[in-house]
């Protein structure tokens, strides 16, 4: 089962970081491959409720896990959704206190099956295409924050 971690460290205090994170309809408004989503079945802390992106085909993931103490999120999406030949996956977000900058580590994997013939190709697309540029747009998004 491959699993692919990447990370950042992101010029804002854990606390904003994580109330970015934590919220769970949020991602289109500052993911730029993702599009608005609408939280189904709960307010979008509830684990067990599910974003729907109408405009990305009705994709749809469900909030796994939601952690304040240890300021991690994580959740789940359904077989060869999204475009994506995998089976069972499952993304985590978690954030950590810089504390000598005031900054905030964060770090963003998932973990999924799929046919190994596709392995190399969906561990890039997943890495390159939804990873990567997330992590990099929460970087820009806080960096213009700074003073």
């Amino acid at each position: 089962m491959p699993q692919i971690a990447t990370s950042t460290v992101v010029g804002g205090p854990v606390g904003e970081v994580w109330a970015l994170l934590r919220d769970f309809a949020a991602i289109g408004d500052r993911h730029p491959a993702l599009p608005p989503a609408e939280i189904e079945g709960g307010p979008a802390d509830r684990v067990g409720c599910v974003r729907a992106f109408p405009l990305a085909g009705g994709h749809r993931e469900t909030l796994a896990g939601l952690d304040d103490q240890c300021r991690t999120i994580a959740f789940t999406f359904g077989d060869n959704a999204a475009g994506l030949r995998v089976r069972s996956y499952n993304s985590t977000m978690t954030a950590r206190p810089v504390t000598l900058s005031d900054q905030t580590y964060v770090e963003w994997s998932s973990r999924f099956g799929c046919d190994e013939a596709d392995e190399d190709k969906m561990i890039t697309q997943i890495r390159d295409g939804v990873l990567a540029p997330g992590l990099r747009a929460l970087e820009q998004r806080f960096e213009s924050a700074r003073p």
